[in-house]
Formats: C-alpha cells, sequence, structure tokens
C-alpha cells in the first residue's frame, strides 16, 4: 500500500553496515533481492506487517521497512549474514566512560493527549489497519476480511472506546484478485482505489462513501496509463489522481470520461488541492532530487522551493519541507520553509529513505540510537530510544515512535491514507525473537563467483511473536495546534 519502500534504498543501508562489519557467511542482499523479485506489481500492505514497517537490523548497523518475508510481510527474516554482522557488533570491551543518551521523550510524554489504544481487531476478529484521523478523537481504519484484503471501514471513537462501521469496501462483479489500495478522507466524502495487483492488466477503478457512512459506489474505472495511480484526492464533486508519469486527473462523482486537468503536466497530488513536482517515492526513482514548487490547484497558486546548495531529497508540503545534507554519511536531516527560511538540522534525527511529510506539517524521521563506540570501535546503541520520531518545524518538539526490542529491532506503522496521514501506530506486544542453529553451508546464499562454502554455519531467522491485542497510536490531529 502506502510508503512502500525501494530497494535501491535497501541495498545503500545494507551496504553500509557490511562496511563496518566482517564478510558475512552467506549473502543477505541476495536473499532479499530474490524474495523481493517475487512480487512483480506493488501489494497492498497491511499494519506493521508491511505498511511503515521499520524493522531495525543489526544492533543498529541497519535499518530496513518491510520484514524481508516472502508472502508480503509476515514471517521470518532470512538472516545468516545478519547474524554474524550482529555478533561482531555486540562483542567486544566498551569505553570506560558512560555513552550519551538519546533524549528523545516518547510519544505519550509530549503529546498525552494524541496517543491513545485500540483493540488490534474488530469483534469479529477482522484485523484492523489504521489509515488516517478523521478528528482529534476518531480513527479511520479498515478492517481486513482476509490478509491484506480491505473488507469494510470502520470509524473508531477513542473517547467512547467503540467503533462503528461506515461502509463495506466491496469488489467490482467479476473481478478476480482484487486489491484496495490508498483510502483518502476529503471533507464530505471517503473515497479509495483499486487494482488486481498480481497480474498484468492495467487497470484501476475509484469508491466513494459518503463520510458518515452508507452504501460504497464505484465511481468509474480506468485502464492504460491512467491506472498508474500514485496518490488520489476527493471534492465534493470529482474524485482526482495523479499517475506516476506525471499529471492530475478527475472524474466526476456521478461517473463520466476522466479529464485531465489543464496545467498539471509533470505534476504529481500530494493532498488536494497541493501538488508537487516530484513522484511519490517508487522503487528506482530519484531519491536525492530536490522539488522545486509547491501547486495549489484550486487558486493556480505556484510556490518556488528555494533548495539551498548541499541540499538533497527535499521534499515539501504547502509550509514546510524536509530532506538531508549532502555527503553526511549519517543521512543529517535538513527542515526549512518552502521560502529556505527557518532553516534547522535536528539532532539525533536521521532522513534515511521513506517519505518524511506527514498531516498538519509534521515531519517523520528515523531514529538510529546510535550514541558512540566502544574500544573496538564497534557501535555502542541506546536500547531505550525510539524507532522513528514525529518532529514539529514550528516549536522543534520531537516525540519519539515505536519500541525498540532489546534484540535491536521493532516496528511502527503508518497510515495507509494516500495523503500523509495523521496516525502513526504500533504493537507494544510484539517482539522480534531470533532463533540461531548450526546448518550445513552449501544451503546458505553464498555471491556468485566466490567458491562454495563447507562445514557447518550459524543461520539464525528473526521471527515477530507476541502482540495482536492492542496497538498504540498517536493522532496528530489531536495534537494542540503551534502555528
Amino acid at each position: 500500500m502506502t510508503y512502500d519502500r525501494s530497494e535501491a534504498e535497501l541495498a545503500r543501508t545494507l551496504t553500509g553496515a557490511a562496511d563496518a562489519a566482517p564478510p558475512p557467511v552467506g549473502d543477505l542482499l541476495a536473499a532479499v533481492h530474490r524474495r523481493r523479485g517475487r512480487r512483480t506489481r506493488r501489494r497492498v500492505q497491511s499494519a506493521l506487517a508491511v505498511a511503515g514497517v521499520i524493522a531495525v537490523i543489526g544492533g543498529g548497523t541497519a535499518v530496513a521497512r518491510g520484514f524481508f518475508s516472502s508472502g508480503g510481510g509476515e514471517g521470518q527474516t532470512l538472516s545468516a549474514a545478519t547474524a554474524t554482522a550482529t555478533a561482531a557488533a555486540s562483542a567486544g570491551p566498551t569505553d570506560a566512560a558512560e555513552p550519551r543518551r538519546v533524549t528523545i521523550r516518547p510519544a505519550a510524554e509530549v503529546w498525552p493527549a494524541a496517543v491513545t489504544r485500540i483493540p488490534a481487531k474488530a469483534a469479529d476478529g477482522r484485523r484492523y489497519r489504521p489509515v488516517t484521523g478523521l478528528s482529534a478523537t476518531e480513527l479511520l481504519l479498515i478492517a481486513e476480511s482476509s490478509f491484506e484484503k480491505a473488507g469494510r471501514l470502520e470509524v473508531y471513537d477513542t473517547v467512547a472506546r467503540r467503533s462503528t462501521v461506515l461502509a463495506d469496501t466491496p469488489a467490482p462483479e467479476g473481478v478476480k484478485g482484487y486489491f484496495v489500495q490508498d483510502v483518502e478522507a476529503g471533507s464530505e466524502y471517503i473515497a479509495w482505489w483499486g487494482e488486481t495487483p498480481n497480474n498484468s492488466d492495467e487497470w484501476a477503478d475509484f469508491w466513494v462513501v459518503p463520510r458518515a457512512g452508507g452504501t460504497a459506489k464505484q465511481v468509474g474505472q480506468v485502464t492504460g496509463d491512467l491506472s498508474e495511480v500514485e496518490r488520489i484526492g476527493v471534492t465534493a464533486d470529482s474524485v482526482v489522481w495523479s499517475v506516476a508519469g506525471g499529471g492530475i486527473h478527475r472524474m466526476p462523482l456521478t461517473g463520466g470520461s476522466p479529464e485531465k486537468i489543464a496545467g498539471t503536466d509533470g505534476l504529481h497530488l500530494m493532498s488536494w488541492p497541493w501538488a508537487v513536482d516530484v513522484a511519490k517515492g517508487r522503487e528506482g526513482e530519484d531519491e536525492q532530487k530536490n522539488q522545486t514548487k509547491v501547486v495549489n490547484l484550486e487558486t493556480g497558486q505556484t510556490a518556488e522551493v528555494n533548495v539551498p546548495d548541499g541540499v538533497q531529497g527535499l521534499r515539501c508540503g504547502p509550509v514546510w519541507c524536509f530532506g538531508k545534507e549532502k555527503d553526511q554519511e549519517n543521512n543529517a536531516s535538513v527542515v526549512q520553509r518552502v521560502d529556505g527560511s527557518d532553516r534547522k538540522s535536528p539532532s539525533d534525527l536521521s532522513s534515511w529513505g521513506g517519505e518524511h511529510s506527514l498531516a498538519r506539517g509534521f515531519g517523520l524521521f528515523q531514529v538510529s540510537g546510535v550514541v558512540g563506540r566502544d574500544a573496538r570501535g564497534e557501535e555502542i546503541e541506546d536500547g531505550q530510544a525510539p524507532l522513528a520520531a514525529v518532529y514539529d518545524p514550528v516549536t522543534g518538539v520531537t516525540a519519539g515512535i515505536g519500541r525498540r526490542d532489546p534484540s535491536g529491532g521493532g516496528g511502527y506503522g503508518t497510515g495507509t491514507s494516500s495523503s500523509p496521514t495523521s496516525i502513526l501506530y504500533w504493537d507494544e506486544g510484539q517482539r522480534q525473537v531470533e532463533e540461531c542453529r548450526k546448518v550445513d553451508a552449501t544451503s546458505v546464499p553464498h555471491p556468485p563467483g566466490e567458491p562454495v562454502p563447507t562445514g557447518k554455519v550459524t543461520s539464525c531467522a528473526t521471527t515477530v511473536k507476541g502482540g495482536g491485542k492492542e496497538l498504540t497510536v498517536v493522532n496528530l490531529l489531536a495534537v494542540p495546534s503551534t502555528e
């Protein structure tokens, strides 16, 4: 679903980790590529299994989105190479001096009114996948009828502690392998689009339901290039969407032929009515490219982005931009306004990959947790540091997201709305458990052209265990306004 992470990002990070580790027994990247390669098209993604999940590998030496599983998110992580790197990173004496701590406080301490717990499943056992906030006390959820398959939309009231059904999310008649993709909340309607991601059809459709609930209605279908949907929006009378090649289109809610919005060549929808001149992050795109403008499609007004020297990957909303400094090994983050003012580089926040923009102008960054090196030069990690952090660029306040496992792993999810979401969540009860065993070396992947290893090696697999009862949710719509 949203928040796909490219192989290129993953490869860069794991390569960096490998530089600091002894030669691995097997080729982890090869294993990852083989597993990722089975999914030739973008699959719908699920909460904490794939959508927005962060798995920290090897004591802070690498961070990867989406557990490396074969079925789209759940299961084991093949990790002979990971085990070798982990053992090396954890071995050896430490400096006598106490290392510093990451000073980012948990979101529950920073914004207590914005953090709540909700059931991980509906009363009938369907698993919840958070989408976004509808208000400070209402959360839009998908209840999955089966793995990765949306069955209905619900609204959870965090004050009353109960959910109500908004609408079912049916598949169109005669369409096999249909999956709902991104959901978008407008002021009057909830909209979503779907496709058949596991076949070669160039086809997609759009649906809407009144925000108050009711029966879902299929607005229309598109084929060819128009089916390469990036993001969607919904107005009082139309569904709008941008396509991978650039350009923004609309279709009346009453049905009819799609039309291209004039003047949108090369533009990509961010959140209606805002459009930008960089594509939503997809595999193979130039992540280092800087955005140069923000366009209001309702007024036609264009704001030029002031891109300072030494910045790359700059991505902007209507007010704030997030990027990183060039040639910085720690991926130091950069925050500024669209006009270049109020530029800052928050400490302990990393701009490693992914999309940083959240609802209401907040930024999302990774937290490496590395706070020093031991006597052997190996990294020392703060085991209490959060996995990620939400940053308020107006006040400079930072709130920690997710819980780091003692093993160095952990996970959190981001809401699966088409626009930048207002929801982040994680399962406090989940843990990553590493199990190792001796196997024949010939069964472990090895670099092409290298001699086949012999003897026994240690092969480790990390499995997610526990959890499944509650989700801790941060709703940014409940954070007091600061601007």
